[in-house]
C-alpha cells in the first residue's frame, strides 16, 4: 500500500499514556494479566491494543500491525526507538509487544484482525452498559435523554410514573442508542413494544456488515421512526414527525448506502481479478482505491472506515463516506480523513485531500494507468485545465527518448530526404539522433516508468 506521510489536524497517538488508565489501557493491563496467568504470550487483542496506544501514524510499522496484523521488518526498530526514555508501563508494553512479535510465526496480515477485537469489545461494553442500566434502575435513579434512549412506563393519564415497584426493566439487548435531535421525546414502553412486534416497513443493510436502518411509518398520524444498527452492536432510534422529512431523511439514508455499495462492491469486483491482467481498449488494469476513516474513532484508539472506490464521482464518495461514519463506534463522528491509498502508482496525496481531486486522478489513472500518474506528479493536483489535457500532450510509452525520436523521424517520413542522396553516399550520412533526442528534452517532459522505460509528454501543444 502507498503509506502517507503523517500530518493533518487530528492527533496521533503518542509513546505516552495519559495520566489516567483509560479504557485501551485497561484492556491491555487485563491482557497481560491473562497472559502472566497462562504462562503464554499475549493474545491477538492485546497486541493490536498495544500497537494501536504506541504507532505514531500510518506510515509506521505499528500503525500497520494494529490495523491488518502484519508484522514488518521495522516494527521492531520502532519498538526499540527510545526504549530507555520511556514510562516504565510503555517499557512493559513494548516488551511483551516485542515478544509476541518475534514469536508468532505467522508474520503476515491476519483475517478477521479488526472484526475479531471488535465483537468482543461489542461483549464488554454491552456487559459494561447492562450493569450501568441495571444500577441506576435498581437506585431507582430518574432517567433523562442521553445517549441511551430512555424507556418509561406510563399510567392510564399518559404521564411519566416514576414509582420504583414501576420502573421498566427492559433488557439490554433490546435497548437502543438515541441520537439526540433538536427536540427528542421520550420512548414510552407500549411504543418500544410495538416496535418490537411491527416489522419495518422498508429496511436496507445488514449489521452484520456495516449497519442496518429500517423505516417504520406512523399509523394514523405524521412521522415516524428510522431504526438502526450497527457493527459494533449500537442500536439507534430517531422519531420524525413530519412525512416529508422522514421519507426525505429515508431517501437520504438510501442514497448513501447505494454509494457505499457501489464503492465496496468495485473494490471486491477488482480484488478477484488477476494482478496481471492485460489493459483493455477502454481502460488499465489499475483500480484506485482510497481507505476512508472516521477522525472520532482514530483519536480514541479505534479503527473505523473502509476501502472505497476512488473513481466515484465526488458526490458518491461523499455519500459512501456518511453512511461509514453513521455506523461508526463513536456516536457522533462526523470529520474524517483518508488514511490510505492504494493503487495510485505513486502519486501522493494528502489525508484531507478534495474529493474532486480524488476522483479526477484515480479515473485518469483507471483510465490510462501509470502514464497518467506521471502526468499529474508534472503538472500537479490544482491544475484541473492541465489534467484534463492528458491526451493532448501525451506521446506515449518508449524504450527510450531517442527511441521516440526515431519514432518521430520515421512517421515524418523524415529520411527521405536519402533519395536526392547519390547511392554511393548514403551510407555516410546519418542523422544524430541521440543529439536530437538531447535537445528535444529540452521543451518535453519525459518521465520514467515503473518498468524501466519512459512516458514523453510534449507540453507545447
Amino acid at each position: 500500500m502507498e503509506r502517507q506521510p503523517q500530518g493533518g489536524e487530528h492527533e496521533h497517538l503518542r509513546l505516552v499514556p495519559p495520566a489516567e488508565e483509560a479504557r485501551d489501557e485497561a484492556l491491555i493491563r487485563e491482557g497481560i494479566e491473562a497472559a502472566l496467568r497462562g504462562h503464554r504470550e499475549i493474545d491477538d487483542r492485546t497486541a493490536r491494543y498495544i500497537a494501536g496506544q504506541l504507532h505514531e501514524g500510518q506510515a509506521t510499522a505499528l500503525y500497520g500491525l494494529a490495523s491488518t496484523g502484519a508484522i514488518a521488518d521495522d516494527v521492531h526498530e520502532e519498538l526499540t526507538r527510545g526504549f530507555d526514555q520511556q514510562s516504565e508501563q510503555v517499557r512493559d508494553w513494548i516488551n511483551w509487544l516485542g515478544t509476541y512479535c518475534l514469536n508468532r510465526e505467522h508474520k503476515g496480515p491476519v483475517s478477521g484482525w479488526v472484526e475479531s477485537a471488535a465483537a468482543a469489545d461489542r461483549e464488554e461494553e454491552e456487559a459494561r452498559v447492562r450493569r450501568d442500566l441495571m444500577e441506576r434502575i435498581s437506585a431507582a435513579s430518574v432517567t433523562t435523554l442521553g445517549q441511551i434512549a430512555t424507556v418509561t412506563t406510563t399510567n392510564h393519564t399518559g404521564e411519566a410514573v416514576e414509582d420504583d415497584d414501576e420502573v421498566d426493566v427492559f433488557p439490554w439487548r433490546d435497548a437502543v442508542r438515541w441520537r439526540p435531535s433538536e427536540q427528542p421525546q421520550l420512548l414510552t414502553h407500549e411504543e418500544v413494544d410495538d416496535l418490537n412486534a411491527e416489522g419495518p416497513d422498508d429496511e436496507i443493510g445488514s449489521a452484520q456488515d456495516v449497519g442496518w436502518f429500517g423505516l417504520l411509518r406512523h399509523a394514523g398520524r405524521p412521522g415516524g421512526i428510522i431504526l438502526s444498527q450497527n457493527s459494533y452492536g449500537f442500536r439507534g432510534i430517531t422519531e420524525i414527525g413530519s412525512t416529508e422529512e422522514l421519507e426525505a431523511q429515508w431517501e437520504q439514508l438510501q442514497r448513501e448506502y447505494d454509494a457505499f455499495q457501489q464503492a465496496v462492491r468495485a473494490n471486491r469486483e477488482s480484488a478477484e481479478q488477476p494482478d496481471d491482467q492485460e489493459h483493455t481498449e477502454t481502460g488499465s488494469s489499475h483500480h484506485p482505491e482510497i481507505w476512508v476513516g472516521s477522525l472520532s474513532d482514530y483519536n480514541n484508539g479505534r479503527l473505523h472506515g473502509a476501502w472505497l472506490d476512488a473513481t466515484l464521482d465526488p458526490d458518491e464518495l461523499h455519500e459512501a463516506i456518511a453512511f461509514m461514519l453513521r455506523n461508526s463506534y463513536e456516536l457522533h463522528a462526523e470529520e474524517w480523513a483518508i488514511m490510505d491509498y492504494d493503487d495510485f502508482c505513486g502519486v501522493r496525496l494528502g489525508e484531507y485531500e478534495s474529493l474532486a481531486v480524488v476522483s479526477r486522478v484515480a479515473n485518469g489513472i483507471a483510465e490510462h494507468g501509470e502514464a497518467f500518474a506521471r502526468w499529474v506528479e508534472y503538472v500537479g493536483t490544482q491544475d484541473v485545465d492541465a489534467l484534463d489535457r492528458f491526451e493532448e500532450h501525451y506521446r506515449g510509452q518508449f524504450d527510450s527518448t531517442e527511441a521516440y525520436m526515431e519514432h518521430l523521424l520515421d512517421e515524418g517520413d523524415a529520411y527521405s530526404f536519402l533519395d536526392a542522396v547519390p547511392e554511393w553516399l548514403r551510407p555516410y550520412v546519418q542523422v544524430d539522433v541521440e543529439m536530437l533526442a538531447r535537445d528535444s528534452e529540452i521543451e518535453l517532459h519525459v518521465a520514467e516508468a515503473q518498468d524501466g522505460r519512459v512516458y514523453v509528454f510534449d507540453p507545447r501543444v
